[in-house]
C-alpha cells in the first residue's frame, strides 16, 4: 500500500510539473543570468536531421523550466549545508565574497595565442612601434586568502612565465600581481563580480603609468563619485544563492576638465566615457564605455599628439577613462567583434604606441586573438 501511495505521489508530482511548464508563461529575457532564453525551435526535416532541433529544444526545456532559478538556489542551499565550497559554478569565499571556478589551461590555445601575438609583435617592430602589455590577475589570484580552503584555481605565474619567455623582449610585459596583492587589504576587486573595482584600477594605472615612465595623476586630483550601490555581478548570478549586500561603483572623475569626442563602429558619436542606460540594467559594469564595442575612436581635449591603441578585453573598460587624461587619441579595438587588418588601422591612424590590456587567463585562451596575426 505505501508503495503504491509512493508511485501517486511520484506521478502526480511530475504530472503537476509538466502542466505548470506547459501553461507557465514564457521568458524571453533572464536578469538573473543577463541573458535571453531559448525560444521553443522551429520543427523541419533540416534541423532534425542536423540535431539542431534536439539541442535547442534540450536548452528550451531548461531554460523554461517552471521556477528555474528557484529550483537552483535550492540546490545550491543544499550543497552549503552540506559544507561544500561551491555550487559547480562559483566559489562562495570569506567575506561574502564569490570567485570563478577555474578551467584549466588550454595548452593548445596558449600557444596559437602566443604564435599569434609573436608575429603582431615583428610587423609592429618593423613600424618602430613599441608594444606593452598590461596582465590583470584574476581576483582568485590576489585575493586567495579569500578563497575556500583547498580550492584549486590556475596558476597565472606559469601563464605569464610562458609569455615571457615567449616574447624574448619583444615587448613590454607588466604584470601586476606584487602591485595589487600589496593592495588586497583594500576593496580591489567587486565582491560579487569577476571584475576589478575602479579603486584596483586606479592602483593599476598608477602602477602603469610609472612602469612605462611617465607621471600619472595623484588620487587627489580626482573627484570620486558613487554611482550605483546596487551592482550585482557575474558570480552573484553563478552562486544563486547570497546572502551579502551588493556592490558600489566608484568613478574617478579628473578635477581638470578633460573632454571628449568618441566615435563607436565609425558610426555613432557620444561624449562621455560613460553610459548612463546600464545603472539601470543587470549589466551595470557595462556603464563604463558603454561595454565592449569592436572599435572606439576617442578624441580627447589633451592636446599632447599623441596616440594609442588599446587592444583589450572588459577589464579595459573602466581603465581606459584614466588613460584619456594622457592621450589626444585613443583607439579601442575588442578582438572578439574586430574582424579588419589592425596593421592598416594602425598605419592609417598614425599610432604612436599600443596597449595590450587584459585579463592573465583571457590572454591565454581568448580564440579571438588570431585577429593580430592576420
Amino acid at each position: 500500500m505505501k508503495e503504491k501511495a509512493r508511485v501517486i505521489i511520484c506521478t502526480g508530482l511530475l504530472l503537476s510539473l509538466s502542466i505548470g511548464n506547459i501553461v507557465s508563461p514564457k521568458r524571453v529575457f533572464s536578469n538573473k543570468e543577463n541573458r535571453y532564453l531559448q525560444g521553443l525551435p522551429k520543427l523541419n526535416l533540416d534541423t532534425i536531421i542536423s540535431g539542431k532541433f534536439s539541442k535547442d529544444f534540450e536548452t528550451y526545456t531548461t531554460d523554461q523550466f517552471i521556477s528555474k532559478d528557484n529550483w537552483i538556489g535550492l540546490k545550491t542551499i543544499a550543497d552549503l549545508s552540506l559544507l561544500k565550497k561551491d555550487n559547480g559554478r562559483a566559489y562562495f569565499g570569506k567575506e561574502d565574497y564569490l570567485f570563478d571556478i577555474d578551467k584549466e589551461i588550454d595548452e593548445e590555445q596558449l600557444k596559437k595565442n602566443i604564435e599569434s601575438i609573436s608575429i603582431f609583435l615583428d610587423k609592429m617592430n618593423k613600424h618602430n612601434i613599441p608594444v606593452t602589455s598590461l596582465l590583470v590577475p584574476s581576483k582568485s589570484t590576489v585575493l586567495n586568502h579569500k578563497l575556500p580552503l583547498y580550492a584549486p584555481i590556475v596558476d597565472e605565474s606559469y601563464i605569464i612565465d610562458k609569455l615571457k619567455s615567449s616574447f624574448n623582449g619583444k615587448m613590454k610585459l607588466i604584470n601586476l600581481v606584487k602591485a595589487l596583492s600589496e593592495k588586497s587589504n583594500e576593496d580591489i576587486y567587486y565582491r560579487t563580480d569577476h571584475h576589478w573595482t575602479t579603486k584596483g584600477v586606479f592602483y593599476a594605472y598608477k602602477y602603469y603609468m610609472e612602469a612605462i615612465g611617465e607621471n600619472p595623476l595623484k588620487e587627489e586630483e580626482f573627484i570620486v563619485k558613487k554611482i550605483s550601490q546596487e551592482f550585482w555581478g557575474t558570480n552573484y548570478r553563478k552562486a544563486n544563492f547570497y546572502l551579502g549586500k551588493p556592490d558600489d561603483i566608484y568613478i574617478y572623475e579628473p578635477k581638470e576638465n578633460v573632454k571628449y569626442n568618441i566615435k563607436i563602429n565609425n558610426k555613432e558619436e557620444v561624449y562621455s566615457l560613460y553610459d548612463e542606460t546600464y545603472l539601470n540594467k543587470t549589466d551595470k559594469y557595462s556603464y563604463f564605455l558603454g561595454g565592449d564595442k569592436s572599435l572606439m575612436e576617442i578624441e580627447t581635449s589633451v592636446k599632447n599628439k599623441k596616440s594609442l591603441l588599446v587592444i583589450k578585453d572588459s577589464f579595459a573598460n573602466s581603465f581606459i577613462p584614466f588613460l584619456t587624461n594622457h592621450y589626444e587619441k585613443i583607439i579601442v579595438i575588442d578582438p572578439r567583434h574586430f574582424n579588419m587588418s589592425i596593421e592598416e588601422l594602425v598605419k592609417e591612424k598614425g599610432i604612436d604606441e599600443i596597449l595590450l590590456l587584459f585579463n592573465v587567463q583571457n590572454f591565454a585562451k581568448e580564440k579571438a586573438l588570431f585577429v593580430l596575426g592576420r
